[in-house]
């Protein structure tokens, strides 16, 4: 018998009929897809009770998404803000440097290495006793546009 006859007789290499599930891949559950944080917003302007003047939108910065929500512990609030700009890697990472080290935030070393061309993480103690704050901001060049994305959390207020 030929290659050919016995594929279409299904006895060849490579027959692949479609078999029914078994009974416990049927009962098996899905993956469950992700939840809508309904703390977020896509565009402008930024998401509810985000606090614009800790982590301001960059100058001619588009803002594509963000999200503040409360920290479970209550004392934060955790931040994302995603960007599109034209501006060149070093005005934007020395723009938030400029605006988070106003505001108190020092730079940590960053340990980490990363895809972005440019990631930035600060830190600020705002008390003693208090709640440590950071806030992480990273930048992608493609060569046309830049994608910041800012993530962290800083108290609320």
């Amino acid at each position: 018998m030929t290659a050919t006859r016995r594929c279409r007789a299904g006895r060849g290499r490579g027959h692949s009929r479609p078999r029914p599930a078994t009974a416990d891949a049927r009962r098996a559950p899905g993956t469950p897809l992700p939840e809508f944080d309904a703390d977020s917003t896509v565009g402008a302007p930024s998401a509810p009770g985000f606090p614009a003047t800790v982590v301001p939108v960059a100058p001619g910065a588009q803002v594509l998404a963000s999200s503040a929500r409360l920290s479970d512990d209550g004392a934060r609030v955790d931040v994302t803000l995603n960007l599109r700009s034209q501006e060149p890697v070093d005005a934007l990472t020395a723009y938030y440097a400029q605006t988070l080290g106003a505001a108190g935030f020092t730079v940590s070393p960053a340990t980490v290495p990363s895809a972005l061309t440019s990631l930035t993480t600060f830190v600020r103690a705002t008390a003693p006793d208090g709640p440590a704050e950071s806030v992480a901001v990273g930048v992608l060049d493609d060569e046309t546009q830049r994608l910041v994305t800012i993530s962290g959390q800083v108290v609320p207020g």
